[in-house]
């Protein structure tokens, strides 16, 4: 991840400024809390993080505040640590703030997979918590960085978390590996028409949003919740489009013409496929219908599709197109580098700076289609006891 993520990540703000006004209300309920702990889920370089760590630690007013960027083990964490520093250094100087781990930190729960430090289990990062609060001078706000996959764990140990928020991540379907998009970037796109892949798809999408929601209930507390911003589809397949539907349908026909033209083989378009899928408002509330109302423990109180409008938007299209299609390197860039190998080492790069470029060209042609390229949900779920 470059230093600069956050810079071409506008339409993820947007997203994860829309949980805001419901993460405050949360916070507001628990004011009485000794400690609030909040896990920010698929955080990223925490850059779009920052005005939320503010809010929240002016309406606890000195009271202790524990909010935990996580991400995966492999996030760009030396990163995210030194964006924290920059923007907190003053109340960090005077002891009112802390970034755990340190910088280079070792020892019993920290790895680093070559990124930066970062707590790999929930209960070694719950006991860094604990030790943070216990310096002195004491911290108002802890900020700790935790490395755990959000459908394999919770983030810190059972029942301890209050607040749950993430924006435009779990869209993200793990354990997707191998299976096919043909047709389309994005499985479930109305490119892609082959109705057996599609149910893989679904499938591997509904086990995933389970896994999710269980290890959410597992480190809530009773009456905590779970707020959520995701990519959704307003329809089901063969009609399901969200995030990015143009752009994606640019990047489609693009990779057919090289394909067609003999500029790539056909494995390099296999290749390209990003392991998301837009849900439905039905796919999201399945699992809550079919246990009665709850799931693990968890009560969907809203669910509730919203559009945004494109935040790179120009009146120049050839300033738009440049700054949309960059903002889409910031989680296609390597997966694109990585299809384009397959016709050599050697050319992937040239063939990814033409394929954005060539993309660059086709969006400026006609930029308002791309002026609501983005659909989200936003859902608030309750731990119930």
């Amino acid at each position: 991840m470059a230093d600069d993520y956050a810079r071409h990540a506008l339409s993820q703000r947007a997203a994860f400024e829309a949980t805001h006004p419901a993460v405050r209300a949360a916070a507001e309920e628990l004011s009485t809390e000794p400690v609030l702990r909040v896990a920010d889920l698929g955080a990223a370089d925490g850059v779009n993080s920052h005005d939320l760590i503010r809010d929240l630690t002016v309406l606890r007013s000195g009271r202790p505040l524990v909010y935990t960027l996580v991400d995966l083990p492999t996030n760009a964490w030396s990163v995210a640590a030194c964006h924290l520093r920059n923007a907190f250094g003053p109340a960090v100087d005077a002891g009112d703030f802390a970034v755990i781990p340190a910088l280079g930190e070792s020892g019993p729960g920290v790895a680093d997979t070559g990124t930066g430090a970062h707590y790999a289990a929930p209960e070694a990062h719950g006991e860094a918590c604990r030790r943070a609060l216990d310096a002195q001078p004491t911290p108002a706000t802890v900020v700790s960085m935790a490395g755990i996959p959000l459908h394999q764990a919770p983030s810190l140990p059972h029942g301890t978390v209050h607040i749950a928020v993430t924006g435009t991540c779990m869209h993200w379907v793990a354990d997707a590996a191998g299976l096919p998009s043909t047709g389309s970037v994005f499985p479930g796109y109305p490119d892609h028409t082959d109705e057996d892949e599609r149910r893989a798809w679904r499938l591997a999408a509904e086990r995933n949003w389970e896994q999710l929601l269980e290890m959410r209930a597992a480190e809530l507390a009773p009456g905590g919740s779970f707020i959520a911003a995701v990519p959704a589809s307003p329809a089901a397949c063969p009609d399901r489009t969200g995030l990015y539907t143009e752009l994606i349908g640019d990047m489609n026909r693009l990779l057919a013409d090289w394909r067609r033209a003999g500029r790539i083989g056909a494995t390099t378009v296999e290749a390209a496929v990003v392991p998301v899928w837009s849900r439905t408002l039905d796919e999201f509330r399945a699992p809550f219908e079919a246990g009665g109302g709850r799931f693990a423990g968890l009560e969907l109180e809203s669910a509730e599709l919203f559009r945004l409008d494109n935040p790179y938007w120009h009146v120049d299209p050839a300033v738009f197109a440049r700054d949309y299609v960059k903002s889409a390197t910031a989680w296609g860039g390597p997966l694109f580098l990585g299809a384009f190998a397959r016709e050599g080492e050697t050319r992937a790069a040239g063939l990814l700076a033409d394929f954005l470029g060539e993309l660059e060209e086709r969006v400026a042609e006609d930029p308002g289609r791309h002026r609501c390229d983005y659909i989200e949900a936003l859902l608030i779920c309750r731990k119930r006891g």
